[in-house]
């Protein structure tokens, strides 16, 4: 006899930009207005993370990918709750 497991219910990732500012960029509306600034991001790169967070996230939590135009950095939060929002400067 043979079991399989039900599919895994895929993890909810949000991607947002961070401004020098503070501000959170987290629509697609309000990062057209703010795309250049963030050339310096790989996109494959970041799809790449987003399905491999996917796997990794919780059903009832998600993860979130944080680009942060000071310093040009990106950071990852698992599993955190639906309430959070990233340090604006970390």
């Amino acid at each position: 006899m043979q079991y399989y497991s039900s599919p895994q219910h895929p993890g909810t990732v949000y991607t947002v930009h961070i401004l020098n500012t503070g501000e959170i960029i987290s629509n697609v509306q309000d990062y057209m207005k703010f795309e250049e600034r963030f050339d310096w991001v790989d996109r494959k790169y970041i799809i790449e993370k987003i399905l491999h967070l996917r796997q990794l996230t919780d059903e009832q939590k998600r993860s979130v990918i944080a680009i942060y135009e000071e310093g040009q950095q990106i950071k990852e939060f698992i599993n955190v709750d639906h309430s959070f929002k990233p340090l604006a400067f970390c």
